[in-house]
């Protein structure tokens, strides 16, 4: 068995087999360097891959720290792949290296591939590939099976013009519970459930099957996810999705098929809010759903699809409170609104509640006052912190008919303060929980006629992405990380996840596009030509990486009974998770580059 003089145990160095490790640690110089000592000046050329075997190293641009390396970490894995470094490297304290030749690293990454990713990857597929593969997971989990994979039905067929009768026949010889109805150009579907709606109006068995068939199909792609699949049941209250190749019926997914790759009640969970009679069934939910988020981290579930599935949970959840808290006259006259990342559906955790109502004309006042702050009050109790802006229902400032949203929004469009800005913004982020989508829509249209179309109003929108300096908020972290007594603490949330959340944002309402989720956003930039496809692949993977780093210090605060907060524990995390995080921050620093100029930020 072959072995190594070094501990190569640690990113990148477990990417490779045993045998390339020895070979690659036979080839290895150790080098010196006292306290303050120049490592690597900037600009130099660079023939080696550095490991830190004892002390500690800064990277510097400039004055400003921007990077430190411990015990196993590695640098300068970027200037092997340009060539030269574009920042300094000085030993912090007596520092002991490995050098590994360069031209010894570069031939294994043309051998092994996922090692080739490490150093010439895009930012993307490092934090796809590299991060994926932290654990090792060895399985497929439900969040990476394909319906495909999963198998599905094929599809049996009536005609419309068939009887009832007819199709019960075909159904039971086949051992169906539903079957397909042609009706002209429409597909429809008939299923058993249908039979309690046919015996209970009195309708005979020799009715054409077009009279009680569904047209109104809620479908997924054979090569979806399964996870739609779950998500689509879960929001619909359904027990089977019909499953499509290029638009066309080929197949029924049953809630039996998935449930056999799914074992987390997440669909259990739905049921159960919607039969909850009581503020202490909800709760009940509320604390299995928190066992849900901890079982699918600890699964490998990607973060954006697991806050998509949170997102639809809570808002059953909110909506089933708000009837429960709610008069029947302003629950009847009202439309529940989620805002901020619940509204975006990219919240996990319980951070904060940012709600609003759009009310019918007529209500009356007290008992929209009254109703409000009982949603408020039991939302605390189930967990929600308030939100530190007051974007609450039990504002008044959050309460408004169509038409009042309307002069509001006109009134914040034209405001020449942050403030009134920042409103509109986060307005744009709101989904619907409850009560008539519509009302929604016709708030968003007047949003779109109160947006200016001049370029100095977009530049002041966007200027909040300046509000946490990238410079001020890293550079305490970094120097933080050169001391080993403390822990080493990054606000995640002002260091990127807010302005990329932002800038998008920006850009998305600039160019129209009226879905709040940020990736969905991406998406759409991108497809419009706003946003090169590379940058957007960057924003998306470091995005999904950040949200990760904040959700597991979360549930490590929760673990704790420590309250919840933005702040990660750099000094805490793996090495290749610092490597991921010193990647998207280098993403995030571009992107708000390329806003800056987009919207002349420079001159504010």
């Amino acid at each position: 068995m072959p072995t190594t003089r070094f501990d190569l145990t640690h990113p990148p160095f477990d990417l490779l087999t045993m045998a390339e490790a020895s070979a690659l640690s036979a080839s290895a110089d150790i080098l010196y360097f006292s306290d303050e000592q120049e490592i690597l000046a900037c600009g130099s050329p660079v023939d080696a891959l550095y490991m830190v075997m004892k002390g500690l190293v800064r990277e510097m641009s400039g004055e400003d720290i921007v990077g430190v390396y411990r015990e196993h970490e590695t640098f300068d894995c970027r200037a092997l792949a340009t060539g030269k470094t574009v920042h300094r490297f000085v030993a912090h304290e007596e520092v002991l290296l490995c050098a590994f030749p360069a031209r010894e690293v570069l031939v294994l990454t043309e051998k092994n591939s996922l090692f080739g990713a490490y150093f010439f990857a895009t930012v993307a597929d490092k934090l796809g590939q590299l991060a994926r593969s932290r654990d090792r997971r060895e399985w497929q989990s439900l969040f990476a099976v394909k319906i495909s994979d999963a198998g599905f039905r094929a599809p049996i067929f009536a005609d419309g013009t068939d009887t009832i009768a007819h199709a019960a026949r075909h159904m039971a010889e086949h051992r169906r519970r539903s079957i397909f109805v042609r009706d002209g150009f429409a597909t429809g579907i008939f299923t058993t459930g249908d039979f309690c709606h046919i015996v209970a109006n009195g309708i005979s068995n020799q009715a054409p099957l077009r009279q009680c068939a569904q047209f109104s199909l809620q479908c997924c792609e054979k090569d979806d996810y399964l996870f739609s699949a779950l998500l689509l049941m879960t929001r619909h209250n359904i027990h089977r999705i019909v499953v499509t190749d290029s638009g066309q019926p080929v197949g029924v997914l049953a809630l039996i098929d998935l449930l056999s790759y799914f074992s987390n009640h997440s669909l259990s969970i739905a049921r159960q809010l919607e039969a909850a009679l009581t503020f202490a069934d909800l709760q009940a939910a509320m604390r299995d759903m928190e066992s849900l988020v901890t079982t699918l981290v600890t699964q490998g579930i990607k973060t954006p699809q697991l806050a998509r599935l949170v997102q639809v949970l809570n808002t059953q959840l909110m909506a089933r409170l708000w009837q429960m808290t709610a008069t029947p006259a302003v629950f009847a006259g009202s439309s529940l609104l989620a805002l901020g990342s619940e509204g975006r559906g990219e919240q996990i955790l319980k951070t904060d509640q940012d709600n609003a109502l759009i009310l019918a004309e007529g209500l009356d006042d007290k008992e929209v006052e009254h109703s409000a702050n009982l949603f408020t009050e039991h939302m605390l109790q189930l967990g929600f912190p308030p939100c530190p802006g007051g974007m609450m229902i039990n504002q008044s400032l959050w309460r408004h008919t169509v038409d009042g949203w309307g002069r509001m929004l006109r009134q914040w469009a034209g405001s020449a303060q942050g403030e009134g800005l920042m409103r509109l913004t986060i307005f744009l982020d709101a989904e619907p929980v409850s009560g008539p989508a519509a009302w929604l829509a016709a708030c968003r249209q007047a949003l779109r006629e109160a947006v200016r179309d001049d370029a100095a109003w977009f530049s002041r929108l966007a200027l909040a992405i300046e509000q946490f300096p990238t410079r001020k908020v890293e550079s305490g972290f970094w120097r933080q990380l050169l001391n080993r007594e403390v822990r080493a603490l990054l606000d995640i949330k002002k260091a990127g996840i807010f302005p990329v959340v932002h800038g998008v944002r920006v850009l998305a309402l600039e160019a129209g596009v009226d879905v709040p989720n940020t990736f969905d956003r991406l998406e759409a930039l991108t497809s419009r030509n706003i946003l090169e496809k590379p940058l957007a692949d960057d924003l998306a993977e470091s995005l999904a990486f950040l949200m990760r780093l904040r959700l597991d210090a979360g549930l490590e605060m929760l673990r704790r009974g420590a309250p919840l907060s933005n702040e990660v524990d750099t000094a805490s995390l793996s090495t290749l998770d610092k490597d991921l995080l010193q990647d998207a921050l280098q993403v995030v620093r571009r992107f708000k580059r390329m806003v800056t100029q987009r919207y002349g930020l420079d001159r504010f």
